[in-house]
């Protein structure tokens, strides 16, 4: 998910696209909080639908002894 929308270079080939190796960590280190970020909502979504669907539901509670 992270890595849609990325085209694949190699680092040997990235010359010939007009930068250096340094502006491409750059650029790619300035998207990581956005990916975080958005990785961050997507798992408190998730969570919130889990905690949606179970809500409600009947839980069992063990005894000392019980056979489980």
């Amino acid at each position: 998910m992270l890595v849609y929308g990325w085209e694949s270079t190699l680092v040997m080939d990235y010359g010939k696209y007009g930068g250096s190796i340094i502006e491409r960590l750059l650029k790619i280190t300035e998207k990581v909080s956005q990916l975080k970020e958005a990785a961050r909502r997507v798992i408190r979504k998730s969570q919130a639908k889990l905690d949606k669907k179970f809500e409600g539901m009947k839980t069992q509670e063990f005894q000392k002894e019980d056979l489980v």
